[in-house]
């Protein structure tokens, strides 16, 4: 049972961050959510900038390198990859990597906090904008209206390694598909 909740939760994470709905995670998909937030927070160039490399970040550090080719990363081959890891001891080290990037990015006002607002457009930008509340409740475990960073990441890697189906991190990328 567990090892078929892990598995949907990483293809709920798949298809969230596979923005261009190819069937693969590339590059441009980091790329694309990077476009998405600059033109919904209309960063300047320089911010944008700084922005889309964190993204991109994600994807040349911690995805890249798990396809032979480097350029495509089917849905298959990232659940068959991360469920490997999971047996690692370092594998929460691993994941707390990418998280405080996503942590920037949802960050816009870059103050150090996610408010409910950052996070609704972080949502709308993924696609499942009526989704934000749950989400964002259940990562703000002190509930005092803000996330911050080490709720986000301890929220975040929770939801790749927990097997409790009843633990909030279920709902970090949203509802399960």
């Amino acid at each position: 049972m567990a090892d078929a909740f892990i598995e949907r939760k990483l293809k709920t994470y798949f298809s969230r961050i596979d923005f261009d709905k190819d069937g693969a995670i590339t590059r441009s998909d980091f790329e694309g959510l990077g476009t998405r937030f600059v033109e919904s927070e209309k960063l300047d160039a320089a911010k944008g900038a700084d922005l889309k490399a964190k993204l991109v970040q994600v994807w040349e550090q911690y995805l890249k390198g798990v396809v032979s080719d480097g350029t495509r990363l089917t849905q298959a081959v990232f659940v068959e990859a991360v469920k490997k890891q999971l047996g690692d001891p370092n594998f929460k080290k691993v994941l707390a990597g990418p998280l405080p990037l996503f942590f920037s990015a949802v960050d816009g006002n870059g103050d150090g906090l996610i408010q409910k607002d950052e996070f609704q457009l972080f949502f709308k930008l993924l696609g499942i904008p009526e989704s934000a509340e749950k989400s964002f409740e259940a990562i703000d475990t002190n509930k005092d209206g803000d996330i911050s960073k080490e709720e986000f990441v301890i929220a975040g890697t929770d939801f790749f390694t927990s097997t409790d189906e009843s633990s909030p991190s279920k709902y970090f990328w949203g509802p399960l598909v």
